[in-house]
């Protein structure tokens, strides 16, 4: 089979894995920018964090002792992230209330059913390479993905919602847990990074996908 999707990192990883499969599988979403994508959850009623995109506003949660982000609508990784000594404060284009958690994981939700998650564990080991301090879990930060994990029921239902409000197919669902178990959707990947476990479950689910279209089912 033959990829036509906008990743040139997904279509490396899958069509190896789809070279036996039949046809071309083509998929073009909207891409939506991370501000968008947390107006259109606040309005749909979709847990997330607290937002601004006035800088005076976020200075106000800053003096009234919250920790606030600073990011940009385009971004990835976190590379954007800075805190409020950062001389890049002012210039970003919105800002976001830091929720205290107590873990974070990925839910890969793929035509409205989890295919895939992992939980975002410290690895000891790691040589991390970004060691400003922000509460940031990725690889640059020495997290490794665990994919032995089981979400919440909670959370998948918010992750199916969130990929579905944005017209997404697929997405790669970021969430975060409160000190309370509460689930908040952080952002919604449609172009994710992936290891052999993820792109194995990306595979089933497109020749699944596919097959159904051939049936006429969809």
């Amino acid at each position: 089979m033959r990829l036509d999707i906008p990743s040139a990192t997904m279509t490396k990883k899958l069509e190896p894995l789809l070279k036996d499969e039949p046809g071309t599988f083509s998929h073009h979403p909207t891409v939506v920018s991370g501000i968008i994508q947390l107006q259109r959850f606040k309005r749909a009623d979709i847990a997330c964090p607290d937002f601004t995109t006035n800088l005076d506003e976020a200075n106000r949660w800053v003096q009234s002792g919250s920790r606030v982000f600073g990011r940009n609508s385009d971004h990835e990784k976190g590379l954007d992230i800075v805190a409020p000594n950062s001389p890049e404060w002012a210039k970003k284009d919105f800002w976001t209330r830091v929720i205290l958690s107590q873990r974070e994981y990925r839910i890969h939700i793929f035509d409205g059913q989890l295919i895939h998650q992992s939980l975002k564990d410290l690895d000891p080991n790691a040589k991390p390479s970004r060691t400003d301090g922000l509460p940031i879990r990725n690889t640059s930060t020495g997290y490794r993905y665990n994919h032995n994990f089981t979400p919440p029921t909670a959370a998948v239902e918010l992750a199916k919602r969130a990929v579905a409000e944005l017209g997404y197919l697929w997405g790669a669902v970021d969430i975060l847990e409160d000190n309370t178990s509460v689930p908040y959707v952080l952002e919604v990947n449609s172009a994710p990074g992936m290891g052999d476990p993820t792109a194995s479950a990306y595979a089933d689910a497109i020749k699944l996908y596919a097959k159904k279209t051939r049936a006429g089912i969809r």
